[in-house]
Formats: structure tokens, sequence, C-alpha cells
């Protein structure tokens, strides 16, 4: 977590057992430099430079470097000190090395640096926590701060506390004693204290093993560091979670310095940046709660409008159980969008535009953290079992802070569905997401998962029941989601499982009451949806419910779960139960297809295997010809039961069962024709020009077509020439277009019929004829067309170029000829025709002159096939 843009990350870690009191601050030399005492090469001068030992002595030689600017070798100083100590008496050594520590007159309060080292180390109790190499006294700021000077430092294995400062290296004595400390400065006493005697050793040992120790003011190369942390790291097997460093740098290369010590190094660009984010820290320390709630309070905004680094301070808080308390009862209630902050998935989804909108949103620009890694290239996608990247923090799922509902790993006396034990964090957001139903952006995240927890399904349940003043829209969609979510069918291979353990009991036990239950539960339609084509992949909805469309949120559809070709036998006697149970399901099909507003079901038919041109694929329809093989089983079977079923299909219904009563009225041995005729004419005028009820009703009226009375059929007649004086005019037809449109659909329709042996009425043949001859380029080969189901076709593509249907037409004809041929459609996507193609290759100059007899190409409309065809050649 970073306190400011540009200040170094802070692991949560780190943070979280600083506000446990679980943190000690380990300084060094770089802390005191920054309050204006001497640096260790400063010090060391200043010894060398009172002594003035001789130019060619060893001290002089070995020191000469460090005054030096350059990668030179260097003679570490430790070493320097220890001849300083062989050449002069040590405790003069001691006294200048105190004297020039001697804290400043000007220094009457504590430094910037000590000060905000001493707050961000206190313990719950507010009592610093610090250990340091440096010699200097500037951390006593309090006469009743404990001081631990070596050997007698606490002994944190027999549960002594580190409150007070504990000076590791030796302590200044108070300038009124004339005792003295032995200070740690040569390599002889580096060896005394951390390997023939190894107090140090120890001390730290034990203080790394209660305790996590953050190094400030060091450089991985200090010889207090290298003696320290190489002994205590010298099987590679140190716990780097237990000691940080901060180290000015850049981050790959600080890792590199620190590593093989075992230390996690926190890198920052430079030291006026290390204090302002420590100063920072310190006042988080300072007034914990206060801070708390000045990060709640941006919750309130669009996440999208805040800085990286404040999303992060966000979501670091909402690690733990308080904190996720303190987001969900703020007040003003959070914003919806922070729900793709908290979901990983949703802050590194790729970025994308809505249809037709070519600005991009990149969600990792607007929801990302200050410390998520790039986005990892798709097939580095490290996916973990709770979603997200193994590097993207996701807030949904359980962490090392949450507690554990270790009562749910047993086999009995578990909670209903609904009431699983989740930890008391993810508990929280729940109660978040259940109140959050009003917003669009929360539902279009919910339908973007894959399973939702059945706690969370429960909140979202209880939410739709309580909430009278939910939109009604939000309360439709919102349904269809838990709808979805709770259907564990859609679970991976759940269907063909079902329908294998179906087969097996079916043939085992035979059609018992109970198999009739698995029956109808496996047969029931399905809500599936898939995020919206017209929307932005990445981006939620911007606009409330009574703006939004439903399509904004997911693209939903019904749909029938697939049999995988599992056989099902249905005996006869059992014909009655298992088509009434399919016939439930079609009705709920139809009210969950008004629901989501997607009525369209493709060319679903009630005819399979008649007029067909090509092969029927749809998974939806399956259940549809199942559903009519075995209504033809139980009409042939039980005819009054099929013909007392049919009736009670509703003739409001569009979907399916206006198409099953138009079925079930062409059987004799159902519906007499009489009744037939009745149902014909009592389709409302949408339903009997609509082209999905066209073969139905075709097929009925042919095929019973001797069977109606002179009167019917003249009726009958009458109505399909009538049907431009009923049907409303679409808003983008203009008058013309809608009245040749109509007059098509009248020819397709009257001309189909009399090709099946349909003998109109002679007053209504003249008029189809009439209408026929003022439909200019009409032919009769449409209307064979009418009841024509195109499937899918598979082949290859041979394109026909046969010129003889046009090359003995007068000139003036070839053109328009040419281009009727040309033509694409459904019954030549295999051999399209491009005849003036072959005319070319043929005959050219018959070419050249239909073209020049008819040069004004503008003229044409509609007929870019044909001149594609010749701009190709």
């Amino acid at each position: 977590m970073r306190f400011f843009a540009g200040s170094p990350s802070i692991p949560d870690l780190l943070l979280d057992r600083r506000d446990e009191g679980r943190v000690v601050f380990l300084c060094g030399a770089g802390v005191s430099v920054n309050a204006g005492m001497p640096g260790f090469i400063d010090l060391t001068r200043h010894v060398v430079e009172t002594l003035d030992p001789p130019d060619d002595s060893p001290i002089t030689k070995a020191f000469a470097p460090h005054l030096e600017d350059g990668d030179s070798p260097k003679v570490p100083l430790d070493q320097i000190y220890n001849l300083l100590q062989q050449q002069y008496d040590r405790e003069k050594v001691d006294q200048l090395v105190a004297g020039r520590l001697e804290k400043p007159a000007r220094m009457t309060v504590p430094s910037r640096e000590h000060d905000i080292i001493r707050r961000i180390s206190s313990d719950i109790h507010g009592k610093p926590q610090i250990v340091t190499t440096n010699f200097d006294r500037l951390f006593e700021t309090d006469s009743e701060d404990a001081c631990h000077v070596p050997p007698a430092l606490p002994n944190l294995s027999l549960g002594m506390p580190i409150t007070g400062i504990s000076y590791l290296h030796g302590r200044l004595p108070e300038a009124s004693t004339h005792h003295r400390y032995p200070f740690v400065l040569g390599s002889a006493d580096f060896g005394r204290a951390y390997l023939a005697e190894g107090w140090a050793t120890r001390f730290v040992r034990e203080l790394l093993a209660e305790y996590t120790v953050v190094l400030v003011g060091y450089q991985a190369e200090d010889p207090p560091i290298n003696y320290l942390l190489q002994g205590l790291n010298h099987d590679g097997q140190s716990d780097r979670t237990k000691l940080f460093a901060f180290d000015k740098g850049c981050p790959e290369t600080i890792e590199a310095k620190w590593k093989s010590l075992g230390v996690t190094p926190i890198a920052y660009p430079k030291h006026a940046v290390l204090w302002k984010t420590l100063e920072a820290w310190a006042e988080r320390a300072d007034d914990s709660q206060g801070w708390r709630d000045d990060v709640i309070a941006k919750t309130a905004s669009d996440p999208k409008t805040l800085e990286p680094f404040e999303r992060g301070q966000v979501a670091h808080l909402l690690r733990t159980t308080a904190g996720a308390q303190s987001f969900v009862s703020a007040d003003p209630k959070p914003h919806p969008e922070w729900i793709c902050v908290l979901d990983a998935n949703s802050r590194m989804a790729e970025p994308s535009s809505a249809y037709g909108d070519g600005d991009t949103f990149d969600p990792l620009e607007h929801y990302g953290l200050d410390d998520d890694p790039p986005r990892p290239r798709p097939k580095e996608s490290g996916l973990q079992t709770g979603g997200g990247h193994k590097d993207f923090k996701n807030f949904l799922e359980w962490n090392r802070n949450d507690d554990n509902p270790t009562w749910a790993h047993r086999l009995t006396g578990m909670p209903a569905e609904g009431s699983e034990p989740v930890p008391r964090r993810l508990l929280q957001f729940i109660h978040w997401i259940g109140e959050s139903l009003d917003s669009p952006v929360m539902a279009w995240w919910a339908a973007r998962q894959k399973g939702l927890h059945p706690r969370l399904l429960h909140a979202i349940r209880l939410r739709l029941g309580s909430d009278a003043d939910l939109h009604p829209k939000a309360r439709t969609v919102w349904n269809l989601i838990v709808e979805r979510q709770s259907d564990s069918r859609q679970r991976s291979l759940s269907e063909s499982r079902d329908w294998h353990r179906l087969e097996g009991r079916v043939a085992k036990e035979g059609w018992t009451a109970a198999v009739l239950r698995e029956f109808t539960a496996v047969t029931k339609p399905m809500i599936k949806y898939s995020p919206s084509i017209v929307s932005s992949k990445s981006k939620p909805p911007q606009s409330t419910w009574e703006e939004v469309e439903c399509r904004e949120i997911a693209d939903f559809e019904v749909t029938f779960p697939e049999r995988h070709g599992v056989p099902i036998d249905v005996p006869d006697e059992m014909l009655f139960s298992v088509v009434n149970i399919l016939q439930q399901g079609f009705l709920e099909a139809s009210g969950l297809l008004d629901e989501t507003g997607n009525t369209y079901v493709g060319k679903m038919t009630c005819y399979p295997d008649r007029d067909v041109d090509g092969d029927q694929y749809e998974d939806f329809h399956q259940n549809v010809y199942w559903f009519i093989k075995l209504f033809e089983r139980l009409a042939a079977y039980a005819p009054r039961k099929a013909s007392a079923l049919s009736r009670t299909w509703p003739a409001s219904d569009r979907v399916f069962f206006g198409k099953f009563r138009l079925y079930a009225a062409n059987k004799p041995e159902l519906f007499t024709a009489e009744e037939a005729y009745r149902l014909v004419e009592e389709l409302d005028v949408e339903s009997f020009w609509h082209d999905d009820y066209r073969r139905e009703l075709l097929f009925l009226i042919a095929d019973r077509w001797n069977d109606f009375s002179p009167e019917q059929k003249e009726a009958i007649s009458k109505r399909i020439l009538e049907g431009t004086e009923h049907l409303k005019r679409p808003e983008h037809m203009s008058a013309e277009q809608f009245k040749t449109y109509m007059a098509h659909g009248v020819l397709e329709r009257g001309r189909w019929l009399q090709k099946q042996g349909c003998d109109w009425p002679v007053g209504q043949a003249e008029q189809l004829d009439q209408i026929a001859q003022s439909i200019p380029g009409w032919s009769d080969e449409s209307a064979e067309k009418a009841t024509i189901l195109p499937g899918i076709k598979v082949g290859t593509v041979v394109r026909n170029e046969d010129p003889a249907d046009i090359i003995d037409l007068p000139i003036s004809e070839i053109i328009d000829k040419a281009v009727m041929l040309s033509k694409d459609g459904f019954d030549n996507l295999l051999a399209p025709r491009r005849p003036f193609v072959g005319l070319v290759k043929t005959d050219p100059r018959r070419a050249l002159a239909a073209l020049t007899a008819r040069s004004r190409i503008g003229q044409y409309k509609d007929t870019e096939p044909f001149w594609s065809s010749l701009i190709e050649n």
C-alpha cells in the first residue's frame, strides 16, 4: 500500500504486524545522518585525522580509498577501526567517537526522523520499540524510556519485552559520567559480539522469532548488516516475511542486493520520499481510527476518479473484518463500482469498447491498485481457484486475515443451503452486495461470475422479497441471475450426467413417480447469459435502472438441456405424463423468454422433416422435435387424451404453442375440419401474417383444404387477399414499400396453396392473378419457397457461370435477366450464379452490346452481387 503517489509500497503484512505491536525498527547510521550526525565514514575520518597516523601507516593507506570517488576496492571500516585500536589505546578511540557523537547544543528537540521512528515503532501502549546500532542517544526523548545496552540486552526468550531503545553496539554515555561502555567498532568487536560471545546474534535471532524487524538507515554492504545477516541466513532459509529493509534505488537492483541476505527490501527513489512516506505512516499510527475514517470516506466516490494509491488504501482496509465492517456501514454508502476494484478478474480484464464506440476502456487503469502488477499475457494468466491472477489480490476470496469456519468441515450437522458459514469479512461484502441490488453495476458484475456463493444468493433472495421499492427491471434481472446461478445443471458436464442418471433410473425403476419428478427437473428450461455484445465487456453500465437496457447487463437466453444423444425409452402408457411434463417446460420457457425480452428462438418448426433445405442443428429445437414425435405417438395411441391436452395450449403464446396448435389442428383424429377452420379464423392479423407461423399455417390449410366447405375456402382466400388492409405498416417502410411487400406476401401464400392443388374460388383466383401482373419481375417460382425452412449446408462453393439462360435473349433484356439470376440466396450458397461473367467469356461482343444498351448503371437497385462479379473479372 502507498500513502501517496510515488511513495514506496509498504507490504500489508508489515502494516498489520505494526498495528499489532509486533514490529521493531532496527536503525542504522542513515537515520542519524539525516539528523545532522556523521556517517560511519565521516566518524572514521574524524578519528583518523585526530590521531594523525603517519602517511606510510597501514591505517592511512587502508583509509585513503574511502576519501576518493570511484569504485576501487576498499578495506572495510571495521578492519580500519581494528587497526586503530591496535595502534592506539582502545579507550582513546572510544573517547574520540563519543566526542564526535555528542548531541549538538542546538538540538533541543528530537529530530524529525527520530520522532517519526519513535511514533511508528510504538507498541499498543505508545512506548517505542527500537533497536539501533548507532551509539548516539537521539532516540531518547522521554526520561522514562527504558535503555538497554550490551551485553544486558532483553532476554526475549524469557518473555522480556523489547520496549524502549536497545543499543545493539553500545551507547554513548551520559556527559556527567566517566563510565564508558565499549563500542562495537572494530572487526574484533564484531567477532566477539556475533561469533565468540554471540550475544548480538542470539538477541537478533530471538528478536526475529518474536517480532518483525524493519531495517532503516542501512545499506546491504554495511559491516553490521553483513555480519548479522550472513550469520542468520547461512543456510539460505531465513523467513523473509520477518525482516524488511528500506533501501534507495530501483526495485530490481535493491531486490538483488538483499535477497541473498534473507531480507525483503522496500525500494524508494530518494531519501525525501522515504521520510515523507514514514511520516505518513506515523500519522496513521498516531490516529489509526481517524486515518481509517478518512480512507473509508473515499468509498463514496466513484473509484475511477481516485488515484491507484487511494484505491490501494481502501483495499488495504478491506483485507480485514474491521475494515470491511467500516466499508459496509459507511454513510453515504460505498459507490457500487468498488466491486470492480475488489474483484481481481474485473481489474485485470482486457481493455474493451462498446459496440460502435471508439473509446477503449482499460479496467486496470480505472480500477487498478498501486501494487497491482502489469496485466499478464493470456498464456500466463495463472488463474487461481478463487479466480484472478496469482499476483492480483482478490478481496472477494479467503485471505490470511480471515477466520476459518472450521465447523464447515464436517459431514453432518450442516445448515441448509444459503446459510453456509463464511469468514466474517466476506459476510460483510455479502451484506453490501445484497443491499446494492438497486445498482445496474452490481447486476452487471454478478452476471459475469461463474458461480455465486449460496450465502450470497440467499442474501439476494431476501432483498428481492423484502424491498417493495426495487425497480421492476432490477427485480427481473436479479431474478434471472439468481435462477441461473441456482441451477446446478449448468455446471461442467452436469447436463450429461443428469441424462445418463435418468436413463439408468428408467431402466432399473421404470417410470415411477420419483422418476417422473427427476424427469421434470432434468427437462426444465434453463436461463443462460453471456457478456453483452452491445456494451463494453470490461466497463459496467453508467446509467440507472430507469435508463439502462437489460441487454447492457448481459445477453440473456433461454435454452433446454442438451440430451447428449442419451436415449430415453417412453412406453405408450407413459406418453401422456411425459408429454404433459414437456409441455409444462415450454410454458415455463415462454415465460422466461418474455422476461428476458428475447422471444426469438430461431426457425423452430413442428415439421422438421418437411420442406427443409439443409440440416437442422440448433440444440434448442431438439427438445421441440422430441416433443412433436412423442405427441404424434400420443395422438395415435390415445387421440382423445392428445386432443384434450392440445386444447389447453394457450392461444396467446406465439413462441411455442401458437405453432403447436396449428400443428395439432392438422390431425383429423384430433380436430374436425370445422374446429381447424375456426382456429385459422381466430388467428389475429399479426399471427396470420407472421413469417414464424407461415409454415404451420400453410401446411394446415393445404392438408385440410378438401375438408373445408366452399364457404370456408372462400373466407380463407379472401383473408389472404385482404392482408394489406389490416396489417399495421412498420415505421421503417414507406406506404409504397409496404404495399409491394404485402403483395409479395399475398402472392407467395396464394400461389403456394394453388400449387398444392388448393382450388381457389374463381373470383379470388382472378384477383390473385391481377396482383401477380401488377408486380414487376414477379415469378411464380418464388412461391415454391414459401414453406422452405433453410438449414445448414456443407460443401464447396463453386461459381456457376453458365450463360445459357441469357445468351439468346434480346440485347435489351440481357442485363435485367442477369441481375435477377445473380442475386445470392440461401438456395444457391454453394453455387452462386454469375451468367453474365460466362457471357463475357463466351461472347464478349454480345456482353459489351448489352452493357452499352443499358449504360446507366446507377438506375439499378440491389445489384451488388452482379456488378461485383463484373469488377472481379
